[in-house]
């Protein structure tokens, strides 16, 4: 009678242990995924805005968010 239920807590354990070691193996391919996923959209390019600020005559160009204008030196 010992006998059948140490055979019996043995073979339970290893079912729940291969359960937790599937279960890990799963984690961390979930781990793995989600790191590369957020590579992914970390590396993807980006919107960027050009701006070309260019001067009248030769004079200085001052630009300040696109919002208004700046007399530099001009006259009053």
């Amino acid at each position: 009678m010992e006998d059948n239920l140490a055979l019996e807590l043995l073979h339970e354990v290893k079912r729940t242990g291969k359960r937790y070691f599937i279960l890990f193996i799963i984690t961390l391919i979930l781990l793995f995924a989600s790191n590369a996923i957020w590579l992914y959209a970390w590396c993807l390019p980006t919107e960027q805005t050009v701006t070309e600020v260019t001067s009248d005559d030769g004079s200085n160009a001052n630009y300040i968010g696109g919002n208004g204008s700046i007399d530099n030196g001009g006259n009053n």
